[in-house]
């Protein structure tokens, strides 16, 4: 398959640049869901449906965080087995793939709306906003099995190195999502109701295309039914190849939880503050995120091949990608901080706490480059154990903790820099866990790969 023969490509930079673009672009477009929806709300001039917006946004992610876990474990397991030449895996694993898609989407749904008043609560909602937050987490809880089909096939899609159909699926999506927003939020004076249903319906298009387009990919993926197997090989071993990332997603909604809940005794504008900074905030960890996942199919193919050397050679140059990235976004997103906020909303209060939250943002972009190559590519080449453990180190056993400590220390000032504190670490931890693991590769190539080119 020309495809596959694309990701053995020695020219490691243009590999790189062909797979990571593509990939950023699908990756902005979950970034575009989320901002497009506090843009226009930030439009209406009200403070309590920003804030609603705002505290409502650690549940979008959990809700993807599902569709990542069959996702990102599938794109790996998928690649490996390409690596293999093992069709009949792949079948059996993209089969068990769309009907967790379905099922757990459909539970998720129900759970939602069945316990909406405790999950508003625990979110941290203030009562001046809650009836706006209520509304906003029913409606978009309506969308959860088409979030979570598009959200995991996407990165299914890209087992085999294709980038333009995931792409437009998603990009598709989004610009439905965009056109929608100012009509059902504006003209049509629906608020956050407006925004809640222009994200369903996004997604709902963007499923039905990655549906149309999944039937050129047949020849190594299947959604019957008679190839779907529940076991260790098929279903247990995707799902734990997708932990890291999806744990590191759910626990991250959850410190964004805790994070809420401080501000809000500081102040509910803080909590706006907080939204809105944390949706610029994604422009940069996005990207970095999809510059790795990109590239990941990459590194899991050639790991499946046995050409380790390959293997070390595009991490190197990848992480050394995503730290340029960081230098420069963190250079325009800080310099740049006034108009970005304005650009949301024009309310003193809002931007006067947004100013310090993204500096703590963004200071230590360049270091997230280096925790994320070392969550994704250990995840990437069979490593979910190492990966989950650094994963949810950084995303919430120690940057809970800090939030906690910081904000006893130093009150609000405290809680913005949590972030970075906990990206130091990540990195450090990270790197040498990576860097160990590729030595002992290199000590045993011979791991149980199907081609050898030694």
């Amino acid at each position: 398959m020309d495809r596959q023969k694309k990701l053995e490509n020695d020219n490691v930079w243009s590999l790189i640049a062909s797979l990571a673009i593509p990939t950023v672009i699908i990756t902005l477009v979950m970034v575009v869901y989320s901002m497009a929806d506090v843009f226009f709300i930030g439009k209406t001039g009200d403070v309590r449906m920003i804030n609603a917006i705002s505290v409502c946004m650690p549940i979008f992610p959990i809700i993807q965080a599902f569709g990542t876990l069959i996702g990102a474990g599938g794109c790996t397991a998928i690649s490996v087995a390409l690596g293999k030449k093992d069709i009949k895996a792949t079948k059996h694993i993209s089969s068990f793939c769309f009907y967790f898609c379905v099922v757990v989407g459909i539970l998720m749904a129900i759970l939602i709306n069945v316990f909406t008043d405790e999950i508003i609560s625990m979110l941290g909602a203030s009562d001046s906003y809650r009836e706006f937050a209520e509304l906003y987490l029913r409606f978009l809880a309506i969308g959860c099995p088409f979030m979570m089909f598009s959200n995991g096939f996407v990165n299914i899609m890209r087992a085999d190195g294709s980038m333009k159909e995931p792409m437009i699926a998603n990009m598709t999506g989004t610009i439905t999502n965009i056109i929608l927003d100012p009509i059902l939020i504006i003209v049509f004076n629906m608020g956050v109701t407006g925004a809640a249903v222009a994200t369903v319906l996004g997604n709902i298009l963007s499923s039905i295309i990655l549906l149309v387009v999944l039937r050129n990919k047949m020849g190594f993926l299947s959604l019957s039914p008679k190839n779907l197997k529940i076991n260790s090989e098929y279903a247990l071993h995707p799902m734990a190849l997708g932990l890291p990332i999806a744990s590191g997603t759910v626990i991250m909604s959850v410190s964004y939880m805790v994070i809420n809940n401080m501000l809000l005794a500081v102040d509910p504008n803080a909590q706006g503050a907080f939204g809105i900074s944390r949706s610029i905030m994604l422009l940069s960890t996005t990207t970095q995120m999809g510059i790795f996942m990109g590239v990941q199919p990459a590194v899991s193919y050639n790991y499946g091949r046995g050409r380790i050397g390959m293997v070390r050679e595009i991490i190197k140059k990848t992480t050394i990608a995503g730290m340029v990235f960081g230098f420069v976004i963190a250079f325009i997103c800080i310099g740049g901080r006034d108009v970005l906020l304005k650009t949301f909303i024009d309310d003193p209060a809002i931007a006067g706490y947004g100013r310090k939250i993204l500096i703590g943002c963004f200071i230590t972009a360049p270091i997230y480059s280096i925790y994320q190559s070392a969550a994704t590519f250990l995840q990437a080449i069979d490593c979910a154990t190492e990966s989950t453990v650094i994963t949810l180190l950084r995303q919430g056993i120690v940057l809970i903790p800090a939030m906690i400590v910081l904000n006893m220390f130093f009150g609000f000032d405290g809680l913005v820099y949590c972030f970075a504190v906990v990206d130091v670490m990540g990195a450090i931890v990270g790197s040498i866990v990576l860097l160990n693991k590729l030595r002992k590769l290199d000590k045993n190539p011979g791991f149980g790969k199907v081609v050898s080119e030694t």
